[in-house]
């Protein structure tokens, strides 16, 4: 039973570490990008705004949605989605 424990334990931290990974990740490509945003939360909260749109982004999961209801998951598609080209 200790050992499902740690397993678990192991597997958590894993998950809070690629989260942060991400934040760190999807930060750097917004700002290679281009597109300019607002930090909140230490980072696990975007404030995204370009173009006359603005998009609530959590880095960690990778989940977006823009003010006007349209939603996804991933930095990429959130470019896509604010008409950014691909790096």
């Amino acid at each position: 039973m200790g050992d499902m424990g740690e397993v678990f334990r192991e597997g958590r931290l894993h998950s809070i570490m690629k989260r942060a990974a991400n934040r760190e990740q999807s930060a750097q490509i917004l700002k290679r990008a281009e597109v300019a945003f607002q930090t909140k939360n230490n980072g696990a909260h975007l404030i995204v705004a370009h173009e006359g749109k603005t998009v609530d982004f959590y880095p960690g999961t990778g989940a977006w949605k823009d003010r006007t209801g349209a939603e996804g998951r991933g930095v990429f598609k959130l470019l896509k989605h604010l008409g950014v080209g691909r790096e």
